[in-house]
């Protein structure tokens, strides 16, 4: 046997012990479809994930401005109004963000159709989409080792399946409080407890800290948040009585 030969071998049983050969070998066809595919995904999940952070902030501003008036802090109809409606909108969110229904686009469907898709991104495709001097430091592969075991072609199945385990148990109880208390009128509505503003937060930073790392992946781009930067000031309508004098009167 020619050595050209045994070296071929050599290469396909690596290969598929990667898992690079899973039933038909997909075509570059196939490969920029799906990497078409999942940016479109992302760019709306980004633009779904973008709006929920935004209202985070928006609705952490006005909870400190009501703290520092004590002038309007009562009667409090209102800001529970207020309150209700950022829960109900954040819960929905957020589970939306995590739908594991095949019908729809999530963040989970996401990382579970990139799992059996494997070959669409590999490391060689990865890294071609650096400039040279940042492949010769090595930071290109470097960063594929986010996803990889060094030196693998295909992104690891176990990292994939832990970012998935990691969204479910930072969304599981906000999950859970949309399903039984908003979402439907569960004949059984006990959960384990009732998420605090601080679980809603640290559920959303750990979506929008997944995001980027796929939003990398898939994109090529790098960011540290989804949440964008407001160009205006969206608290100008505060500064002004929202009730004019005359129909006060009234």
């Amino acid at each position: 046997m020619q050595k050209a030969e045994i070296k071929r071998i050599g290469d396909y049983l690596k290969d598929l012990e990667e898992g690079l050969y899973v039933g038909e070998k997909m075509t570059e066809k196939q490969k920029v479809q799906f990497r078409k595919k999942w940016k479109g995904w992302l760019e709306k999940i980004g633009n779904d994930l973008g709006w929920l952070l935004t209202s985070r902030d928006i609705f952490e501003r006005v909870r400190n401005i009501v703290d520092s008036n004590k002038r309007i802090q009562s009667p409090d109809l209102f800001h529970r109004w207020i309150i209700d409606n950022y829960v109900a909108r954040v819960a929905i969110g957020i589970g939306r963000l995590n739908d594991h229904d095949s019908r729809t686009i999530s963040l989970h469907r996401l990382i579970k159709d990139i799992s059996e898709n494997r070959e669409a991104i590999t490391r060689d495709y990865f890294v071609s989409r650096y400039d040279k001097w940042l492949q010769d430091k090595g930071l290109a592969d470097h960063d594929f080792d986010n996803f990889a075991e060094k030196n693998d072609k295909l992104i690891s199945l176990d990292r994939l399946n832990d970012d998935i385990d990691l969204l479910d148990k930072e969304t599981r109880l906000v999950k859970d409080f949309r399903n039984r208390w908003i979402a439907h009128f569960d004949l059984n509505r006990e959960v384990e407890r009732v998420p605090t503003f601080e679980d809603v937060d640290k559920s959303l930073q750990v979506i929008d800290c997944i995001f980027c790392k796929y939003y990398l992946l898939v994109d090529g781009g790098g960011m540290n948040t989804r949440k964008p930067v407001i160009q205006y000031d969206w608290e100008e309508p505060l500064r002004y009585a929202w009730i004019e004098v005359d129909e006060q009167k009234q």
